[in-house]
């Protein structure tokens, strides 16, 4: 299907689908006459005598003669002006599009190379055959006519440089959309024809038209102010289907009036574009080389809107195609070298369509710009990427960009950077103006309800008193006739006058209530009128001295993903003449030198501050690891040996005292029980003899005391003795050089070193170790001179990458890696200057004992600070992840 997009095989398959047209003869050779029915046919009534329905009338008016010269150059669409899967044929003007390998599910699109200035003109295109493709509704075959500028993208309405109709009822111009009418119905030898009204002494002046079999679809469109006082070229979108494009000189479907058509236009109302290269020149297939994160999309965007003609070839071209073809997708984003295909059409999402490109791209002669971050940054892929483009045909140049950009660069990203920062700020002024306004208008409701509560309870209270008068008068009438008939008596002029006044009285008083009310609804205005706020303007926004720092626009989105750039970096390299390239290029440096310097400089540097997601522990590391957890195991074994030979000499000495006590106890209470019974008997009995009797218990008892207490003093002797022992080994070991002591395991009369260790302790020197194997083991695996080490920044990556868990500060009382490393000061394990985690032993363990000696120092001054009152001497580790105190379930694994 690559192959087709040959003009001899396109004319091939035109001629092949105009035999198999069943429809009016697409050679338009039929008169205006013959057409198909209007559909203004439609309206008029089949009953006789019925009256036809009346038509608006045609705003447009026919076009006068001209005497100007014309244009001579036929209407064509240049190679450059299409999208890569169109197929132009070279006779018949048909429009056709590949089908295979996902560009059936994109949008085609032409542009004219006769744009219009001035004058009212048109052109048509017919539909010769039309499918959707597959199930999906997103395959659906589709049509747009409008008109462009020279350097609009090919897709129309996607832009301000365009604008033009989709057949959806859509009016479309800047990426937005707007309703002109229903859906135009689609059907094969169905003609379409767009009109440009740029005339000014037109009264339908700067307006876009389209009609459909002769017949307008919609009023006549105002062109958009973007578009107005530029030359336009007729633009043609359309997908799943194949087209006739008529220019002129005669229109195939009579309009209600007559309107020139762009092939029959003025000489001075129209511009000519020519093809990029004259005959014998090359087209260029430009290869950008740039670093990462350094500019390089900015750039290519930069070079593409000062050249709109160059095609860009990458994989955020293919995203940007479907997007703009309709084919929604998450917005989930990988790297912007290569972008999330999760379009969910397996074409786009399986790389089918990028391999389609770059196969069409070579055949269609074409300025290029291959935007391949990765891919131009290594030797091998570019020399492939250059067999694709023959020599024959291009001129191939590499364009490195890499160094320090120049000061115009830089300010360009500053006024980006400035003016995105000034957009965020003004949405959030502009949402706190919202919040204020919906505030202001809660309360103003709030206070409307208030002030019509009032006057409810007002007329409320007006009803309430003409019902109690009424109810008075009623009474008043009722008591005057029971009475007689007073008012026949009172007929002299005094009680007149008198009764007279008492009625405006009354009336005084019925008006006063009305008055009241009449001031109140005066003072609730007075208290609602409110003093207009002057508008307020939106913050201007600064730069910090950092943004004014900024050599690149930042990106939430980086150009390579972690993983890809972390196994590539090594092999990154600036282009060289024997590659292939016809030219090399160097923007931002001297020359290959400094740009091989750069990249050099940027390649080490990032090493050291990227981590290699693939990277797996080697058997080394985990022979290493299982032997230093069988050491550890043995020194917890030893310490609780010995501190359970320490808690058996002396429970048993506490327990020697505490059976002499007993004995002792025993021995006083027997000897005043034994006293009590002798003299009881003596009462009772009256033997002479019981003084002596009592002497003689007494001295039997004194014997029995005296042997206990010499017990007690035997095993308080023995308790002394133990704790003497004791401290006469801790003072030893005080007083020991603790990094000349030759066998941890027996520092001191068999003592071990570490027989003070508490669980903090122990969770320090696992920890410890750990880090000091991790500095070996990423030299042994990695093997790279160029990354020295762990960066501090990516610690916690390869820690669970290497022993399987997560590295918490937290779990020794800090809150940052960096305090984490240097909790034990510089001993053993530290950070460089460059933040690489470093170690002052060497990769072969042979005695893992110098970790007890570090350890036990550090617990030494932690203790000594502690007790000078020191704040935060005392290391508080997780008891959740290490257990309790002593010989807890401190582990180093």
């Amino acid at each position: 299907g690559l192959l087709a997009g040959s003009s001899d095989i396109a004319t091939s398959l035109g001629v092949a689908l105009l035999g198999r047209t069943s429809f009016r003869t697409i050679a338009m050779a039929a008169p205006p006459s013959k057409k198909l029915k209007t559909e203004a046919a439609a309206g008029e009534s089949t009953e006789d005598g019925a009256e036809k329905a009346e038509a608006p009338a045609e705003p447009e008016v026919d076009a006068p003669s001209c005497s100007k010269p014309k244009n001579k150059d036929r209407v064509r669409f240049f190679t450059q002006d299409t999208t890569l899967n169109v197929m132009p044929s070279q006779a018949g003007n048909l429009l056709m599009s590949l089908a295979d390998d996902g560009m059936q599910h994109l949008v085609a699109g032409a542009r004219a190379n006769i744009g219009i200035k001035a004058g009212r003109y048109m052109f048509e295109v017919t539909i010769v055959e039309h499918a959707s493709v597959g199930e999906n509704s997103r395959n659906r075959y589709c049509l747009r006519l409008g008109f462009a500028t020279s350097g609009s993208n090919l897709f129309l309405g996607q832009s301000k440089e365009s604008a033009g109709f989709d057949m959806s009822g859509q009016f479309m111009h800047g990426g937005a959309q707007s309703r002109f009418g229903n859906r135009v119905h689609l059907a094969n030898g169905a003609t379409f024809g767009a009109i440009l009204n740029i005339d000014p002494a037109s009264p339908n002046a700067n307006t876009m038209s389209l009609f459909r079999d002769g017949v307008r679809v919609c009023p006549p469109q105002p062109l958009p102010e973007a578009l107005k006082g530029k030359v336009l070229y007729p633009m043609i979108n359309y997908k799943n289907m194949s087209l006739h494009s008529n220019f002129g000189p005669e229109p195939l479907v009579p309009l209600p009036f007559r309107c020139r058509m762009v092939q029959d236009a003025a000489k001075a109302d129209v511009v000519v574009s020519k093809e990029e290269a004259a005959a014998g020149e090359k087209f260029e297939a430009i290869f950008p080389v740039g670093v990462p994160d350094e500019g390089t999309f900015d750039r290519l965007d930069e070079f593409l809107e000062k050249n709109p003609r160059y095609t860009e070839l990458s994989d955020r071209m293919c995203t940007a195609w479907a997007d703009a073809s309709g084919i929604v997708r998450p917005r989930v984003q990988g790297s912007r070298d290569k972008t999330s295909r999760t379009f969910g059409v397996r074409e786009l999402d399986d790389d089918s369509l990028r391999r389609a490109v770059y196969a069409i791209a070579p055949l269609q002669p074409r300025h290029y710009v291959v935007m391949e971050v990765r891919g131009n940054l290594l030797e091998e892929e570019r020399k492939e990427m250059l067999r694709r483009f023959p020599r024959s045909t291009f001129k191939r140049i590499a364009q490195v960009v890499v160094g320090m950009p120049p000061s115009e660069y830089q300010k360009r990203v500053q006024a980006a950077v400035m003016k995105e920062k000034q957009a965020k700020s003004d949405q959030l002024f502009e949402a706190r103006k919202q919040e204020k306004l919906r505030k202001k208008l809660l309360e103003k409701k709030r206070k409307e309800q208030e002030k019509a509560a009032k006057r409810a309870a007002r007329e409320a209270q007006k009803k309430l008193a003409e019902a109690k008068k009424k109810a008075e008068e009623e009474v008043a009438k009722r008591k005057a006739s029971e009475e007689g008939r007073l008012d026949e008596e009172k007929k002299e002029n005094g009680e007149q006058v008198k009764d007279e006044m008492m009625e405006e009285v009354e009336e005084v008083k019925n008006e006063k209530p009305e008055e009241e009310k009449q001031q109140a609804e005066s003072e609730e205005d007075r208290e609602e009128s409110e003093v207009e706020e002057p508008e307020e303007s939106p913050p201007l926004v600064e730069l910090t001295d950092d943004e004014k720092k900024l050599l690149f626009a930042p990106s939430d989105v980086p150009d390579l993903a972690p993983a890809v750039l972390s196994k590539d970096l090594s092999k990154f390299s600036i282009p060289s003449s024997g590659e292939g390239f016809d030219e090399i290029k160097f923007e931002w440096c001297s020359g290959a030198k400094a740009a091989e310097d750069y990249l050099k400089d940027w390649v080490q540097d990032r090493k050291m501050n990227s981590r290699i997601e693939e990277l797996q522990p080697s058997a080394w590391f985990h022979h290493e690891l299982a032997e230093f957890h069988r050491v550890y195991a043995g020194w917890r074994a030893k310490q609780a040996e010995h501190r359970a030979a320490l808690q058996k000499e002396e429970s048993d000495a506490e327990a020697r005292k505490k059976f002499a006590v007993g004995k002792l106890a025993k021995a006083k209470n027997t000897t005043a029980h034994e006293v009590l019974k002798a003299r009881k008997r003596w009462r009772q009995e009256g033997e002479p003899s019981v003084e002596e009797e009592v002497e003689k218990i007494n001295a039997e008892g004194a014997e029995a005391v005296a042997a206990a207490e010499k017990e007690i003093e035997a095993a308080d002797a023995a308790l002394a003795e133990l704790a003497k022992k004791e401290e006469l080994i801790n003072e030893e070991i005080r007083n020991l050089d603790i990094f000349e002591v030759d066998d941890v395991l027996d520092a001191v009369r068999g003592v071990p070193l570490f027989m003070n260790f508490k669980v903090e302790d122990w969770a320090l020197l696992g920890h410890v170790f750990e880090l000091n194997l991790l500095v070996h083991a990423f030299a042994h695996d990695v093997a790279d001179p160029d990354r020295p080490g762990v960066h501090i920044n990516h610690l916690a990556f390869y820690y669970k990458r290497y022993f399987g868990k997560d590295l918490w500060p937290a779990d020794f009382g800090v809150e940052t890696s960096s305090e984490l490393v240097s909790i034990t000061g510089d001993k053993l394990i530290h950070l460089t200057p460059r933040g690489v985690l470093a170690t002052q032993l060497s990769g072969e363990f042979e005695n893992y004992g110098v970790f007890v000696k570090v350890i036990e120092a550090f617990r030494r001054d932690r203790q000594l600070r502690a007790d000078l009152g020191e704040k935060g001497a005392t290391l508080k580790v997780s008891a959740s992840r290490f257990g309790g105190d002593g010989g807890g379930k401190g582990s180093a694994s």
